[in-house]
């Protein structure tokens, strides 16, 4: 395979649409490339082709978006979330690798760390790879929104349409694609605080709303109200025929009014009648995972909306430099037993 930069934003998103999967779609997107590159990350974004001389996305066979991350001593890796994508439903591994390969020595990488977007989560043991941690989620949760209202409110668990009628009754009112992030913020930064889970800079999500604001990855504010406060605020992305529950965040108080049920709600109506197909909740824990995962709480409560358990392979890495690789993981090992 030959590969090539690609700078055309119509044909690279075309791609994307046809061999994205149902989970993580955006994270391939130009517009996502573009955002990554306004909070300081260096974007590669490369086709591989069967000729030389093929250069249309009808022609291309793998697509990837790199994400390139600096580490000492000179050292860095690409990464490239959820991807690459590969056309066609034939994956050939050994020309996967190859790819793969080949993208992280044109860079000087010391590995490259990609996910698979294969919806399975049968353990892959190809020569070189290293599995690594979580970065996206490879257990994730997704409701058929083509459905209609009524079959997705019969596919809900009791309690959750309970909820969801509770919070109509009450009075709580829902927003979608309104709202000023300025108004929500420290509703986020608590709910990290409550939840124990890293989050980003105030600044990162503003840029993410700014860059994602319409085009082929739309990201957006959806905010639940109560006479005026806001109660629930969850910030999504609509992406190739999907909607992703990307981040959430909730109040203290009033959380007898059940604000997140009818937030969660109205977004499925109001992807319904768009046209879209999927609703993504990203992210649950594994079904053989017990109570005491630290997901069990969220997972309880997507699963609750009806629909079905998507796995993906993982995080691996492609080393290609072990001297190197082994180096850096003993440092960062070191570093977190001082810690």
């Amino acid at each position: 395979m030959r590969l090539h930069d690609i700078t055309d934003r119509p044909s690279w998103n075309a791609f994307v649409q046809r061999h994205a999967p149902r989970s993580g779609s955006f994270l391939q997107t130009a517009e996502w490339g573009s955002f990554q590159a306004r909070v300081g990350k260096r974007v590669v974004r490369v086709g591989f082709f069967d000729r030389e001389n093929a250069f249309s996305s009808d022609q291309m066979v793998m697509s990837a978006q790199a994400l390139e991350y600096a580490l000492p001593m000179w050292m860095r890796y690409l990464y490239i979330p959820r991807g690459p994508l590969v056309a066609g439903a034939v994956f050939d591994t050994d020309a996967y690798i190859r790819a793969l390969r080949e993208l992280g020595e044109r860079e000087g990488a010391m590995f490259v760390r990609f996910e698979p977007p294969t919806e399975s989560a049968t353990p892959m043991a190809w020569k070189g790879l290293a599995r690594t941690h979580e970065v996206q989620p490879a257990h994730t949760f997704i409701t058929d929104i083509s459905q209609g209202e009524e079959r997705m409110l019969t596919g809900m668990h009791q309690k959750t349409r309970y909820n969801i009628r509770l919070a109509e009754k009450k009075g709580v009112e829902v927003e979608i694609g309104q709202g000023s992030f300025n108004e929500v913020w420290e509703m986020f930064r608590h709910t990290g605080f409550r939840g124990a889970f890293h989050l980003h800079p105030r600044a990162y999500y503003e840029t993410m709303l700014s860059e994602l604001d319409g085009g082929f990855a739309r990201a957006y504010l959806a905010v639940a109200r109560y006479k005026e406060q806001a109660l629930a605020a969850n910030i999504m992305i609509d992406s190739a025929g999907t909607r992703t529950y990307l981040h959430g965040a909730s109040s203290n108080e009033h959380r007898n009014l059940m604000a997140p049920y009818l937030l969660h709600w109205r977004l499925m109506q109001d992807a319904h009648r768009a046209g879209l197909r999927w609703y993504d909740w990203w992210g649950v824990a594994p079904a053989t995972a017990g109570e005491h995962h630290p997901w069990s709480g969220i997972t309880r409560f997507k699963l609750g909306f009806g629909g079905s358990r998507v796995s993906y392979p993982g995080t691996f890495d492609l080393v290609l430099q072990p001297t190197k690789y082994h180096l850096y993981h003993t440092l960062r090992h070191i570093l977190r037993k001082v810690r």
